[in-house]
């Protein structure tokens, strides 16, 4: 009889555990209209930017070899359609936060 009892248990700690997952993915459906149009908006383009450079700071690491490579190859400021992108690298982020508070950083 002690078999037959784990197969219950284990049963209800997994409808516990995947309850909460599904209770959180149903309860943001009627707010995702609303951003779905302002993401349209900003991915065609039409708005144009005001700012002649955009100074962005950055870990050299390996987290953040897409935006190195990016910055590198120029897609970046390509896609900023020409907005001259002014990077500095950090070791900390401490002095990243100092940096944006400061204003060094956009």
């Amino acid at each position: 009889m002690s078999a037959a009892r784990p197969l219950p248990l284990l049963r209800a700690l997994a409808v516990t555990a995947a309850l909460p997952l599904l209770l959180t993915a149903c309860g943001y459906g009627s707010e995702a209209k609303k951003d779905d149009d302002k993401a349209q908006v900003a991915a065609t383009g039409d708005k144009k930017l005001s700012a002649a450079e955009v100074r962005i700071g950055y870990f050299p690491n390996l987290t953040h070899a897409t935006a190195l490579v990016g910055l590198q190859e120029g897609l970046i400021e390509k896609e900023l359609n020409g907005t001259k992108v002014k990077p500095q690298s950090f070791n900390a982020g401490p002095s990243e936060i100092e940096a944006l508070n400061g204003g060094s950083l956009d």
